[in-house]
């Protein structure tokens, strides 16, 4: 008797295990993959608000559906973070030939992004456009993203257009998804654990067309310095006219940053055109400091007058030279 209720406790044991592990592969069944896709056609940059405006076609698309089922939801879709949104369905059907459920969208709307101008004009601003479904957490719907065949546009191919004038430029594109949790149960009591949800985030980075940034300031900033290199063809008793040529360039180049920077976001760091400007500011302190210095060796002894004369050949040299090779350094270690 005791063989007999032995037996039928362990082939108990054994049916509970073999339903759980069915049970288990019913549910993984049941998990969506949605192939989703982005085409954009244009996007404009507002650097003063960290914000970018961008037009876009998407498509999501599950294969090999159940015939028998709803896939509606699936186009319940939520672009985090955006504004003005305006979002509209093209085309949605199910194929039952193929057994696939596609939708197709259109939308336009503003994201926000974090900018990093530290390194500005060489730097690189990451835009994200994020997708996940508002009614599907990651135990029903996972997203893939759906670049994997030929006819579906190429994610490296630089087709977008960036309505800036050319001041940017794209230098990569990519897909990624990730699973989001939400450490929060909303004020509902029912929900006893966060919910987790699948998204995919769409990567654009784009980066200055720093040779065109350059050549616009360098302009600039070259006749700034030129004017101030000019003191050292002022002879030494001219101090009047060299102090006039310095603090008009100083002037001038304070202006000139403060009229770049009205276009770029409001920094509590420092930027690599700061430093620029700082190095600018320093030669012309220099070339100010030298002038005062030789003026009043000239004013002295017969050695005094010439170590001025020196000085100011010396100078024609050093400033140049010393400029650029400073310069140089400051861009080649960013």
């Amino acid at each position: 008797m005791n063989y007999i209720l032995t037996l039928l406790r362990n082939n108990y044991m054994l049916f509970l295990f073999l339903l759980l592990v069915s049970s288990n592969k019913l549910d993984a069944q049941e998990i969506i993959h949605c192939k989703t896709g982005i085409y954009i056609k244009t996007i404009k940059i507002n650097q003063i608000d960290e914000t970018f405006e961008v037009n876009f076609y998407y498509w999501l698309r599950v294969d090999s559906i159940n015939l028998n089922e709803n896939y509606e939801f699936i186009k319940d879709i939520e672009f985090i973070n955006s504004s003005n949104l305006e979002n509209e369905i093209l085309e949605e059907k199910v194929d039952s030939i193929e057994k696939y459920y596609y939708v197709n969208g259109f939308c336009k709307s503003t994201f926000p992004y974090k900018s990093n101008f530290k390194n500005f004009p060489f730097d690189k601003q990451n835009l994200n456009i994020e997708i996940e479904n508002t009614v599907a957490n990651n135990t029903k719907l996972l997203y893939i993203p759906d670049n994997r065949f030929s006819l579906i546009n190429k994610i490296s191919d630089n087709n977008i257009d960036i309505l800036n004038g050319g001041l940017f430029k794209v230098s990569e594109l990519n897909f990624n998804t990730a699973n989001y949790e939400y450490k929060t149960n909303f004020g509902d009591p029912s929900i006893k654990k966060y919910d987790v949800y699948s998204r995919l985030n769409f990567n654009i980075k784009i980066s200055h067309n720093a040779f065109e940034v350059f050549q616009k300031i360098s302009l600039p900033l070259l006749v700034v310095l030129i004017l101030a290199y000019l003191v050292f063809y002022i002879p030494d008793h001219e101090i009047g006219t060299a102090s006039a040529l310095t603090v008009t360039s100083l002037l001038a180049a304070i202006a000139f940053q403060w009229t770049i920077y009205d276009s770029l976001p409001k920094v509590s760091y420092i930027t690599l055109m700061d430093k620029i400007f700082y190095l600018v500011f320093f030669f012309i302190f220099y070339a100010m400091a030298q002038t005062v210095f030789t003026f009043n060796l000239s004013e002295g002894t017969e050695k005094q007058k010439k170590l001025s004369i020196k000085l100011e050949l010396y100078s024609r040299y050093l400033f140049p030279i010393l400029f650029l090779i400073s310069l140089f350094l400051l861009i080649y270690f960013i």
